[in-house]
């Protein structure tokens, strides 16, 4: 398949030497003597761009054209130009490999960045020509054909055919239509540009005009490649205002009088200002600024990336800011919040590959500057990071924390647990997370103290259930007596905020007497969190209390339904919780006494009716047997009556002639 290639395109073998692999011919929607291929380098399998023309049918200008082009790729070297591995020449053409481009025709913007003027891609071209043009070069091919997009979205400077010193605008435009890019439609260089007194790089300043026009023009109608009609005159409500004067004396060049047009574009605030060129032109010269400048600089990028697109900062800024961190220094730590802040946005997958190997790494590291920025902005990019990492890999270097002599990581890494505790093995909670924060209570630190406690309280309904109230009441009481009045404020608020862990046992004899203390004290807003708090605990106990008297209602009412030979009391034994009075248990059972006594008394009384009274003695033996048979009745209903029946042994008898008061209730006949 590789010979059939090279065969047809005729230009013949490749050596074996030659380090890279030719791939499909990219179709380009304009006519060029070169051809794009895609490629990929044998050694590693990192894709490529191959430029190849062929020799067969070409005139001699032609062929000068490719070769200076194969020079020119080998010697010119500047960031903002098309960079080239190799070049080769062979029997049947020209081979220039370069980084993978496609040309900027050919390259539609991201989703979302239609209508956004690449503003920093068009002043990276216009750098690279400013570049050319102090060297005394002339591109002479300079245009949107002129330009190609790698796959991070930045600009590159191309198609070098006729750059040279020297050239006169008069011959640079005839071989600009004699070898250069052709599409019809576009606009064409002016006559006017071979008039006498017009710079030699008057065809590039024509070029730059052009560049801008479609730049504008594009994203004002949404549309980009060859089928993007326009021209220079139309193009001008397009331009941004701060540009206009500019782009009109590019398209009309004049004699220089030591004037650099392009460097002066370039110049304006119109660029210097914009957000994207601020940021990408800083970062390539990191290395020549100094530490104070460094430090300053990021810390107001965050803000920066604010003014830039979600495909700028993806594709180009960091990737930028991921090549900077690893230069030695304190960049990690500097840059750590704008790599964070760029790589939330990311899909999780993305996320994955690019950020996260990079915060395992900075987690193990010394510098406390690179772990408090870790564990400031853990609760931004912690979703992103899978439990096995967390577990095994971040929180035992996290963990150390919290006994570093510094109180600021001390206090940052209590503060990284109320994100750490739902994603880590419950063991690894209850032994170590919950050990520490305990004993993070007696820190030297008051506010270490105060978050440890409002973390603890924050987590409580994530831990295990065996461990959540005795944690609680370890921290609440420890803190309810600190001498930070703001953690003792945190600890009544904490109780209240978690007082549904707690039973109404715990409540009322070991957390309410805690909270009595702190009425009385000495700061006026410990004392009023604490009136509020015992007013939410009173209602809680209230509640529990009233649940366990219902329960007690419920219990007798039970017994005596299922105790048929007993006496209905149900009346009497609850009016206590009815009508708000205690229940008496020693006048219930002196009144089911009476009753017991009248039953048989009314028995004796019909049994001796019509015959003549009996004599004293004989009285009081009937008395006496009208007791003992009330006591003994009384003893059978000891299980559905215990208390009654208590309270009555108790008292024994009546007193023979005590004055009862008769019951009007009747009498339950037994079952024999």
């Amino acid at each position: 398949m590789f010979k059939n290639l090279l065969n047809k395109v005729g230009l013949g073998e490749l050596p074996s030497s030659f380090g890279y692999t030719v791939g499909d011919k990219v179709e380009l929607p304009f006519s060029w003597n070169w051809e794009l291929h895609k490629g990929q380098k044998k050694s590693d399998g990192s894709a490529v761009s191959v430029f190849m023309c062929p020799k067969k049918d070409m005139d001699p200008a032609k062929i000068a054209a490719a070769k200076n082009a194969d020079q020119v790729s080998k010697t010119l070297r500047h960031p903002n130009v098309l960079q080239s591995f190799t070049t080769l020449e062979t029997e049947g053409g020209f081979y220039i490999v370069t980084e993978e481009v496609v040309p900027l025709p050919c390259a539609k913007p991201a989703e979302g960045d239609e209508r956004t003027p690449a503003v920093w891609g068009l002043y990276q071209v216009l750098d690279g020509l400013s570049f050319l043009h102090s060297s005394g070069f002339t591109h002479g091919l300079f245009g949107p054909l002129a330009v190609f997009v790698n796959s991070q979205g930045d600009y590159r400077l191309g198609s070098f055919e006729l750059c040279q010193k020297g050239m006169d605008t008069g011959t640079a435009i005839a071989s600009r239509r004699r070898v250069g890019p052709t599409f019809s439609g576009w606009p064409e260089p002016p006559a006017a540009l071979q008039e006498g007194g017009i710079p030699s790089i008057g065809i590039d300043m024509w070029g730059a005009a052009v560049l801008i026009a479609y730049v504008f023009a594009s994203a004002s109608a949404g549309s980009y490649g060859m089928e993007m009609e326009f021209d220079l005159a139309r193009a001008q409500k397009d331009i941004p205002s701060e540009l206009r004067k500019s782009f009109q004396e590019l398209q009309n060049p004049k004699p220089l009088r030591g004037r650099s047009p392009i460097a002066e574009t370039i110049a304006l605030p119109f660029f210097q200002k914009n957000a994207a060129v601020e940021v990408f032109s800083f970062l390539a010269n990191l290395q020549l600024k100094s530490p104070e400048e460094k430090e300053t600089w990021f810390e107001g990028l965050p803000q920066l990336l604010e003014g830039l697109s979600a495909v700028v900062k993806k594709r180009q800024v960091l990737p930028e800011l991921l090549t900077a961190q690893r230069f030695p220094g304190q960049e990690a730590a500097h840059l750590l919040p704008s790599i964070l802040k760029i790589g939330v946005t990311l899909k999780e997958e993305e996320f994955r590959e690019k950020v996260a190997p990079l915060v395992v790494k900075l987690f193990a590291s010394p510098d406390r500057a690179v772990r408090f920025r870790l564990l400031t902005s853990l609760g931004d990019m912690i979703e992103f990071l899978d439990d096995a990492m967390l577990n095994d890999k971040i929180f035992p270097e996290c963990v150390n924390g919290f006994t570093d002599s510094n109180a600021p990581i001390r206090e940052a890494t209590v503060k990284s647990m109320i994100f750490f505790v739902s994603r880590l093995k419950p063991k690894i909670v209850e032994s170590r997370v919950l050990k520490l924060l305990i004993k993070m209570m007696q820190d030297p630190e008051a506010s270490i103290r105060t978050n440890a406690l409002i973390c603890v309280g924050r987590v409580s309904t994530q831990l295990p259930k065996a461990s959540i109230t005795p944690t609680l009441m370890t921290v609440i009481g420890m803190g309810l007596k600190d001498p930070f009045s703001p953690c003792r404020c945190a600890a009544l608020q904490t109780l209240s905020a978690t007082s549904n862990s707690f039973s109404a046992e715990d409540l009322a004899g070991k957390l309410l007497p805690g909270v009595c203390h702190r009425l009385i004290d000495p700061d006026p807003a410990v004392g009023d969190m604490a009136f509020t708090t015992l007013g939410k605990l009173q209602e809680i106990v209230r509640l529990a209390q009233l649940a366990i008297r219902q329960k007690v209602i419920e219990r007798r009412q039970a017994s005596t339904e299922v105790s048929t030979e007993m006496p209905k009391v149900q009346e009497e034994t609850s009016s206590w919780a009815q009508g708000g009075s205690f229940y008496n248990p020693l006048s219930a059972g002196m009144d089911f006494g009476f009753k017991v006594r009248q039953k048989f008394m009314g028995v004796a009384g019909s049994m001796n009716q019509g015959s003549a009274p009996s004599p004293p003695e004989t009285r009081d033996v009937g008395h006496r047997w009208s007791c003992e048979a009330a006591a003994s009745v009384v003893l059978l209903s000891l299980v559905a009556l215990p208390q009654v029946a208590w309270s009555f042994s108790l008292r024994g008898p009546p007193k023979t002639g005590m004055r009862l008061e008769s019951s009007s209730a009747p009498w339950p006949h037994l079952d024999h």
